[in-house]
């Protein structure tokens, strides 16, 4: 039984090549890329905003009510940079962890 072949010419070689060889290389490929595909398939996971931070990332301090400074006026204590968020006025969400970005 002989098996049909083909004839290429490159580059003035000539080389064999069964009619078959073009699937093999085809599966080969197909079977490399399945993890990209399978990847590709998968449903994506839609980001959602922080609810307590509503995606910002961080919240008002608690302590200086986002001022970034203590005492004053009202309280009658000197004015004073606020130690719980040095003055910033806002602090990291613990929920997110200052990311903005919850996924679960």
């Amino acid at each position: 039984m002989e098996v049909a072949t083909s004839q290429i010419q490159v580059a003035n070689i000539n080389a064999t090549v069964p009619p078959w060889a073009g699937a093999v290389i085809t599966v080969t490929l197909l079977s490399l890329s399945s993890p990209l595909l399978l990847q590709l398939a998968r449903p994506k996971k839609r980001l959602r905003k922080c609810s307590q931070c509503l995606g910002v990332g961080n919240n008002l301090c608690l302590m200086c009510k986002g001022r970034g400074k203590q005492g004053g006026l009202f309280t009658g204590e000197p004015l004073e940079k606020c130690s719980t968020c040095a003055g910033r006025g806002r602090q990291l969400c613990t929920q997110c962890a200052g990311k903005g970005i919850i996924n679960r």
